[in-house]
């Protein structure tokens, strides 16, 4: 990195990317506990945690936003448009980065209304257990491919930081 503000984009984009691993950790966690509140009322759960599940689950939703919005945010300071460092694939271009953050950012949009939904209605002859969705995916489907969605993308903008920092003169070296 040859510039200072280029160097606290680089840092800032690399924390940033760090806080939103670990919202993705945290979703798929809340995910995995209860089908993103659409058990059926009548199935039994635990006791209530010490917080509300839906009041956490909400705020790692709205963390999963906010830390897209600002890794798209930080992406063109640090990896600029057009740029192609050596070593890449062509999907971790910076062009290809953000339009796969910009449909994470979608996918976590929609998951924000559906994940506090009521459940779909079922027949009266149907056990408690059995759920029949009017989508095609379950919102808890949709928060694990998106925290996934979110380490790949992670990953793949820190390979495009590392090749670009290793293929860029450091300040002070022969060109």
């Amino acid at each position: 990195m040859t510039d200072q503000s280029n160097t606290s984009a680089w840092e800032s984009l690399w924390q940033q990317l760090n806080r939103l691993e670990g919202a993705a950790r945290t979703l798929r966690r809340l995910s995995q506990e209860e089908p993103l509140l659409q058990a059926r009322p009548d199935y039994p759960r635990p006791p209530a945690p010490r917080r509300s599940y839906a009041d956490e689950l909400r705020e790692t939703l709205e963390r999963v936003r906010a830390g897209v919005a600002d890794v798209r945010r930080l992406l063109p300071d640090a990896l600029p448009p057009g740029t192609h460092p050596t070593g890449l694939l062509p999907d971790e271009t910076p062009e290809a980065l953000d339009r796969r953050l910009a449909g994470l950012a979608k996918l976590a949009d929609t998951l924000l209304v559906e994940a506090f939904e009521p459940p779909p209605p079922l027949p009266k002859h149907a056990p408690p257990y059995v759920l029949e969705s009017p989508r095609h995916d379950l919102a808890g489907s949709k928060a694990i491919f998106l925290s996934y969605g979110l380490e790949e993308a992670a990953a793949s903008i820190r390979n495009g930081l590392l090749s670009r920092a290793n293929t860029t003169a450091a300040p002070g070296a022969p060109a």
